[in-house]
């Protein structure tokens, strides 16, 4: 039976009544999250994790239900009128759309973010439209790529990656499309180019943003009639393959200064996953790191004695207060530098870690306040601030520091966290055990 978390004034009788008829189980912690407020002008910062709806006992307006939808809302929706009926009608929808994809073998999805996008990845694999897969660098486009791959019906063909920021621009069309004998000095052979080599598989083309814009014109017709001609010949082949895209870059700049293709986005954006940043998915950061661990021993070839198995507490909470702009990639990159290094002992230690990601922990605990209320300022005047996805960092490094001090204790971890930490449950360690189920922490 799904569970249902509600928010705000519970709902009457009746309504209650019938959520259960539905198949719901309501609870302290949910797949889907109703939230109901009295105002119906803005709307409620969106809950941690899962789906959610927001429900009003006012009107609501339509700038209010955009910008809802804008917070992540599923739906919003007034109890006026047939209210209640569109109200199960979209819990309906959510428990009928809400299955739980297991993570394959190298893939971690244990936060909210990254089971999330798991469910994207696996949406986008059952169809053949393309995919544009944005984010920043370092987050994973290429796994994510071959993960599409993987689940679609094409895996058994070939998957063909093009890095089109790696090949010379008057070598791309060349290398893309084929080329027949002549057709340029050098040219001694036929060539059918990769896009015929991933017949009946998928393409992936990465760093789009790097396509000069003639062979983007050619790609079009490549998009749209599923067609290739080589160079120095004038016959188009039907081809059949599915092309996946991926940019660290926002395209839309670049098409307003004429340096992208509109057509080309449009084509290639049919379906975009936005990869979330490493420091959205502190909830996978323990699971990453043992993961990196086997894998650097897995790729080491070289003899090296004793075997690192486990991170230290300190060492995680130090990592989790450390932003990672260089995402996946500059973890790995700690990771295997860190294990290099080390010297003796089945534990990486905090002393083990780079010099920055120190100085980055003690910055936040030695002037005694956690919170740098210039930095916070900043970023809210620069439209970058998160809050939701900041006080959820905060929350579980306190919550690691505190079980790490207490022994894996929750009723003494709830004691050092102090009046939020106990909360309101009869006993002291309730509020602890139910901040660890939220965030996905485990006891140590």
């Amino acid at each position: 039976m799904p569970s249902l978390r509600w928010v705000g004034e519970p709902p009457a009788a009746p309504l209650r009544a019938s959520l259960e008829a539905l198949g719901y189980r309501l609870g302290p912690s949910a797949q889907v999250t109703v939230v109901r407020t009295a105002r119906a002008t803005v709307p409620p910062a969106p809950p941690s994790g899962g789906a959610w709806v927001w429900v009003s006992s006012a009107a609501l307006s339509t700038a209010a239900v955009l910008e809802a939808a804008a917070r992540g809302a599923y739906d919003a929706v007034c109890l006026q009128g047939d209210g209640e009926k569109r109200l199960l009608s979209r819990l309906r929808e959510l428990k009928d759309e809400a299955p739980v994809y297991k993570p394959p073998p190298g893939f971690i999805a244990e936060s909210a973010a990254g089971k999330a996008l798991l469910a994207r990845l696996h949406q986008a694999a059952r169809t053949s439209m393309p995919v544009l897969l944005t984010g920043e660098t370092g987050t994973g486009k290429e796994l994510a790529a071959r993960l599409i791959h993987q689940l679609s019906t094409r895996r058994q063909q070939t998957f063909v990656p093009i890095n089109c920021a790696a090949m010379p621009n008057e070598l791309m069309e060349a290398e893309l499309f084929g080329y027949v004998k002549g057709a340029f000095s050098g040219a001694v052979r036929d060539y059918d180019g990769q896009l015929v080599a991933a017949e009946g598989g998928t393409v992936f083309l990465d760093e789009i943003d790097d396509t000069p814009l003639p062979l983007q014109v050619k790609l079009l017709r490549v998009l749209e009639d599923r067609v290739v001609s080589r160079l120095g010949e004038n016959v188009w082949r039907k081809v059949d393959f599915r092309i996946l895209a991926a940019t660290n870059r926002d395209l839309r700049p670049l098409i307003a200064q004429g340096a992208f293709g509109a057509d080309v986005y449009e084509r290639l954006s049919t379906v975009t996953i936005e990869l979330p940043p490493l420091r959205e998915r502190q909830g996978d950061l323990p699971a990453l790191t043992s993961l990196l661990l086997s894998r650097f021993y897995a790729e080491e070839t070289a003899p090296r004695p004793g075997r690192v198995t486990r991170v230290s507490a300190e060492a995680l909470v130090a990592m989790q207060a450390y932003p990672w702009p260089g995402n996946v990639r500059e973890l790995r990159n700690v990771i295997f530098g860190a294990l290099v290094t080390k010297r003796a002992g089945d534990e990486l230690l905090v002393s083990d870690l780079p010099a920055r990601l120190l100085r980055r922990e003690a910055a936040a605990s030695g002037s005694g306040r956690v919170v740098n209320v210039e930095q916070v300022r900043r970023r809210v005047r620069e439209g970058s601030f998160n809050l939701r996805v900041e006080r959820e960092q905060l929350e579980r490094v306190a919550l690691t520091a505190a079980l790490t001090q207490a022994g894996g204790k929750a009723a003494e971890a709830a004691r050092l966290l102090g009046e939020v930490g106990r909360g309101t449950a009869r006993q002291p360690g309730g509020t602890v055990r139910v901040m660890m189920k939220r965030l996905g922490l485990r006891r140590r």
